[in-house]
């Protein structure tokens, strides 16, 4: 059962996007804060291009949106006031095909973490959907979630 506070955090949104400088154009769409899985999964569904955009801060605080209707930096300036400074978690999610039989739903998720050499993962897991999807990593059962550190996935990286 959901508590109180849960009950008030989890709602979908109006958030914006805008650059910090002189002349930049707001826009306005609409996303969700602090979402469950299942508010995640509508979001997916309904995703133009079958992605969307997460940030977290040092609190665990999400916003996630359709991955065509802002980018993170920007997402980050309109809602906060400040400039994006490798203190917030950036990611991306996104729909998989199932490689197993499985009575779930016909897809896994993906979920991939950009600021991995700075706060990525630590603050990406202060939030309490994206922690229990991290508990389902290489699970034995139909609900697969694949984690993955931008960092680690650097083509630079994998030449050493």
């Amino acid at each position: 059962m959901k508590s109180f506070t849960q009950y008030i955090t989890e709602k979908p949104t109006k958030l914006s996007a805008t650059y910090p400088y002189k002349g930049a154009k707001w826009f306005d769409f609409r996303g969700y804060e602090n979402p469950t899985e299942k508010e995640m999964w509508t979001l997916l569904k309904k995703a133009r291009y079958g992605t969307v955009r997460f940030v977290v801060d040092a609190k665990g605080k999400m916003w996630m949106w359709d991955g065509n209707d802002g980018l993170h930096d920007a997402v980050i300036f309109a809602q906060t006031g400040e400039k994006y400074d490798g203190n917030y978690a950036k990611g991306d999610i996104q729909a998989t095909n199932k490689t197993n039989a499985g009575s779930g739903p016909a897809t896994n998720l993906k979920i991939i973490v950009h600021n991995t050499r700075t706060v990525g993962t630590d603050f990406a897991l202060k939030n309490k959907t994206l922690k229990a999807l991290a508990k389902r990593i290489n699970s034995k059962d139909d609900d697969i979630v694949y984690w993955v550190d931008a960092a680690q996935t650097d083509y630079r990286d994998a030449r050493k």
